[in-house]
């Protein structure tokens, strides 16, 4: 994907973010952004960094300036994991003449929402979702997706345990019974033969999953069942504490010596804070930011203020996209002076954005982001006071994965 003219970098000050403009909505106070996240029960690990994320972005953004000098405003509000109570809250902000929004990040709420934001005029930065059918068959160009899909992140993912480990000739799958899981393995396992192909490679044996329910305790059979796989590589899918629950068992079995790789399919560091001392000895991990593998101002800023509040140097990837949601809406706003969505959907469109993640752009066609994706390595370390470190990291062009356009169809 071409890289167009950069509307704004938010390190150098924000001074697009300062300039002149005349609001033709919401013409007097703050600008107000409207933020659905899940916030209690199970999902509200990722809400809460989806919040941090926003709210560090809307503080820098008002040290810089505010957006054509004005605040920015944060309006959050709690979806506790529910499509009906998305609903109401999305109605209640837009009722107030809201008209900028992010949410994120689990596919039901979003597609509950979205087909309301054309008749509520209504413009969306979807933090951090990968479900296809919010860009394909459920795709409205209100809404913008700020995250990996599935086959750019984990077809990715496959191509670069490809290259690392290419005389693995076997590879077993770990994963909660989740039909919302399923393209994960599906696109790493895509990634992986396609590597192995194009490396002149013979086609790598990729084993069925071995299921547990999800919320699982007791992972003992499972775990039993890998060992005497006779897999050399292993793809973890289990999620947040399903995932350190799995690895704290699998240790006491020696499964942490046992494979020649160990890919996990998101929960990125967590695992190793989790565990501290007790991390296995080396994890690949897929993530949406990492701070240190292309590192630029704005990255480190973000960073900075993250340390300052909470006092962790390593940050959940989502607080690196919620934050880049709010920037791009707000650079939008200050191009065009409005918060109509017919003045900010051809500029979001048309403008790149400096973020986190790098120069953020989304594909004219569908809306979806196109960026580098990015894997980290880590594993115990006796040495370091936290018990572990990371050891290396690595980055792909997620252009060469991503799936092609095809708003309104579904995909595959």
């Amino acid at each position: 994907m071409k890289r167009r003219t950069v509307l704004t970098g938010l390190a150098a000050g924000a001074g697009i973010l300062a300039a002149p403009g005349i609001l033709r909505a919401q013409d007097s106070g703050p600008v107000r952004i409207g933020l659905i996240t899940t916030l209690s029960g199970p999902g509200q690990f990722y809400g809460n960094h989806i919040q941090t994320g926003a709210e560090i972005a809307v503080e820098r953004i008002n040290k810089a300036g505010g957006v054509a000098g004005r605040p920015l405003e944060l309006v959050v509000r709690d979806d506790k994991g529910n499509p009906n109570t998305a609903v109401t809250v999305f109605r209640e902000l837009s009722g107030s003449g809201i008209r900028l929004f992010a949410q994120g990040t689990f596919t039901a709420l979003l597609l509950a929402t979205t087909p309301l934001l054309k008749e509520a005029n209504a413009t969306m930065v979807m933090v951090g979702p990968q479900a296809l059918a919010l860009t394909h068959e459920a795709f409205t160009p209100n809404a913008f997706r700020l995250g990996f899909s599935s086959p750019m992140a984990y077809g990715a993912f496959g191509a670069l345990m490809a290259r690392r480990f290419p005389d693995i000739g076997r590879w077993a799958i770990m994963m909660s019974d989740v039909a919302a899981l399923r393209d994960i393995a599906r696109y790493f396992e895509v990634g992986l033969k396609r590597e192995y192909a194009a490396l002149g490679r013979s086609e790598p044996e990729v084993m069925n999953p071995v299921l547990a329910t999800f919320g699982a305790a007791d992972y003992r059979n499972q775990i039993s069942t890998l060992m005497g796989s006779g897999a050399e590589g292993l793809l973890n899918v289990l999620q947040g504490t399903d995932s350190v629950s799995y690895y704290k068992q699998a240790r006491t079995f020696g499964l942490d010596g046992k494979f020649k790789a160990v890919a996990d399919s998101g929960n990125e560091l967590s695992i190793a804070k989790a565990m501290g001392g007790n991390t296995p000895r080396s994890i690949w991990g897929w993530t949406g930011w990492y701070q240190d593998a292309a590192p630029n101002p704005v990255s480190r800023e973000v960073l900075d203020a993250h340390i300052r509040r909470t006092g962790d140097g390593y940050p959940n990837w989502y607080v690196g996209v919620a934050h880049d949601s709010i920037a791009v809406l707000a650079a939008a706003v200050a191009a065009t002076g409005s918060t109509d969505s017919a003045a900010l959907i051809p500029t979001i469109e048309a403008g790149n954005t400096m973020g986190c993640t790098g120069t953020i752009a989304f594909r004219k066609d569908d809306h979806t982001f196109v960026g580098d994706v990015t894997f980290v390595r880590f594993g115990r370390e006796t040495g370091d006071p936290k018990g572990w470190r990371v050891f290396e990291t690595a980055t792909l062009p997620g252009d060469r994965f991503v799936e092609p356009a095809t708003p309104g169809k579904p995909f595959g």
